[in-house]
């Protein structure tokens, strides 16, 4: 299997895009190889995070994803690698170190664009777009493979 880099990731996202995956889904969809789940639940529990979380007034789709990291991301174990969270369900004891790693992302996407906002990104009351849907994709599978994935 050939490796997988930053912009074959991005690729892999924007493709997914491309058929019609919202841009949570597509995102989490260049990540599937780090995550214990199957395919088809990504898809349902990514579905709803879609175009600002169902109608652009809330967070971007993709960063909402990020800060729900701990239910997708958060399940995978490779080359010694340890999870984020804990999954105690008795002593829940590693949300800090979860909320810590979402900040970090979304930080740095604010950092780049101002905001994460899907109807600000879109521009949908300036006209201004700051951010169109594949550039918001390709940020955020750098963004989150730095912050959520380093140097595996």
């Amino acid at each position: 299997m050939s490796e997988i880099t930053k912009e074959s990731r991005a690729d892999r996202a924007i493709a997914c895009h491309n058929k019609g995956y919202n841009c949570a889904q597509s995102v989490a969809f260049a990540f599937l190889d780090k995550v214990d789940i199957d395919p088809e639940t990504l898809f349902k529990v990514t579905e709803g995070l879609g175009l600002g979380m169902g109608g652009m007034e809330g967070t971007c789709g993709v960063f909402h994803l990020c800060a729900e990291r701990a239910a997708l991301f958060n399940m995978y174990q490779q080359s010694g690698q340890t999870k984020i969270s804990t999954a105690d369900l008795e002593k829940p004891n590693s949300k800090g170190t979860s909320y810590k790693a979402s900040k970090a992302c979304i930080a740095a996407f604010k950092e780049k664009n101002s905001t994460i906002v899907c109807r600000e990104l879109k521009g949908v009351d300036t006209g201004k777009v700051l951010r169109a849907c594949p550039d918001c994709i390709r940020d955020a599978v750098a963004i989150i493979e730095e912050n959520l994935f380093p140097e595996e």
